[in-house]
């Protein structure tokens, strides 16, 4: 187990702040091979794959890894021979109460599992504590230390209630000792009601949030039509991206910082932003790719990628190196001698806002409903009337699409005549998802009714 003090990291999270970007690429490329070696002799699977490399290997010689490869091979993927899949499964599943680290030293997230498997990830002391200094350093350095003191600052957070999510598991740990986060830490399932939500926030008056972009927009709305008064210093926002239209919205109605993180379970906190909304990649510890759809480089780094490619330096106990995410990303190209971090723009997945039977809703919670369907890959909401919803997915070869669609349409049905919308009708189309001329992309709401 590789191991690192705090203070180690603050240290090294500074120091890429403060030197080239020609500098931070020497240390990245020392970093790499240093998890790489560290990997091929530690997990059987990885010196198995990587057992052909060359000598002098660089990052492009390195094969690339799809999700599905490492939930397969997982106990020969692990570094620690201790580690055992079905303890993991397990350890996800532990009473609220029980605080204790998985073989006493590791954490333990696992993935939305979109495609039915999630996969679980362990993560180290040395990954916890780099990327814990990447949020408090770079996302969160400019504002005021005390507003992350819950005895000093109540805090909400609006997220999926599911044990093994890395935001739930956060808040797990602050609810584990109920002396200190009673009265003083809101819980909200992102499924829940949306008057409800405004309903409890207005009587717990947090003055930290955290929540998904298209919730925080749906809460602004709410703010602007006099329905919400809560007395906010910041919100953080993550796991979902946050248009330039929706954050300049946020920060206007509740005029506090907005502190965006794009970040995933497996590589970790990729790009967060400051005082503005543009995010700044972590490039000395989490190296992005940008591919066409062959898992090869863009050939114009100005054009957005079909996917990336992503590798977190920090993590020895779950190697995750050259992982592929379908996510699409443009990166600013900065010179050598530049010493701030590069922009990193994302045209992923933005969970929209929209309006049936007089009332707001936002796709992240509808998606909540079906997204554990096993073979779903993808899926959209399209409004045809003004409280008429078509279903459109993505779904494996061996999905019975017939069996599958009415069966989400009715959930969502369900869902939204349970929350007041008796007149909503849900219905579901074989075609594929529309997507977007900029980036090709597949929104997860589309509005024709215009």
């Amino acid at each position: 187990m590789k191991t690192i003090d705090i203070q180690e990291a603050a240290k090294l999270v500074q120091q890429g702040t403060q030197i080239t970007h020609g500098e931070r690429m020497r240390l990245v490329n020392e970093r790499l091979h240093a998890l790489v070696d560290y990997a091929r002799q530690n997990s059987p699977w990885l010196a198995e794959r990587y057992r052909n490399l060359p000598r002098e290997y660089t990052l492009a010689d390195i094969p690339v890894t799809e999700k599905s490869e490492m939930i397969a091979h997982f106990d020969d993927y692990v570094t620690d021979r201790e580690i055992r899949l079905h303890d993991v499964e397990a350890y996800i599943e532990r009473d609220l109460t029980d605080t204790r680290l998985y073989l006493d030293r590791y954490t333990v997230l696992h993935t939305s599992g979109t495609t039915g498997t999630p996969l679980y990830m362990v993560r180290d002391q040395h990954r916890n504590r780099i990327h814990g200094m990447l949020t408090a350093l770079r996302l969160l350095g400019d504002l005021d230390p005390e507003l992350g003191d819950i005895q000093k600052h109540k805090q909400a957070a609006i997220i999926h209630v599911s044990a093994g999510t890395s935001s739930y598991e956060a808040c797990r740990r602050d609810l584990a000792e109920p002396e200190q986060s009673e009265g003083r830490l809101l819980v909200l399932p992102v499924l829940e009601d949306p008057e409800v939500i405004v309903e409890k926030l207005n009587a717990f008056q947090p003055e930290v949030l955290s929540a998904y972009a298209s919730v925080l927009t749906i809460l602004a709305l709410e703010a602007e039509k006099g329905r919400l008064h809560i007395p906010l210093k910041a919100i953080a926002t993550s796991a979902e991206m946050l248009t330039p239209e929706n954050d300049r919205l946020i920060r206007r109605v509740f005029q506090c910082p907005v502190k965006n993180n794009y970040c995933m379970t497996e590589g970790g906190e990729i790009a967060m932003n400051r005082e503005g909304p543009e995010l700044l990649l972590n490039e000395d510890f989490v190296i992005i790719e940008p591919v066409d759809e062959n898992r090869n480089p863009v050939r114009n780094p100005d054009e957005w990628s079909q996917g990336i490619l992503v590798t977190d330096l920090t993590n020895y106990v779950q190697p995750v190196i050259r992982y592929y995410v379908n996510d699409r990303v443009r990166i600013e190209r900065i010179s050598d001698d530049t010493v701030r971090l590069p922009v990193l723009q994302i045209n992923g997945r933005a969970n929209d806002v929209f309006t049936v039977c007089g009332k707001s809703f936002s796709t992240m919670a509808l998606d909540s409903l079906i997204d554990m369907d096993p073979g779903l890959l993808d899926d959209q909401f399209v409004q045809v009337g003004d409280d008429e919803l078509q279903l459109r997915v993505l779904t494996a070869g061996n999905v019975n699409r017939a069996e599958a669609l009415p069966d989400m349409a009715r959930r969502l049905q369900e869902y939204l005549k349970a929350r007041g919308c008796s007149a909503v009708k849900v219905g579901w189309s074989d075609e594929y998802p529309i997507r977007k001329a900029r980036g090709g992309k597949a929104p997860k709401y589309i509005d024709l009714r215009k």
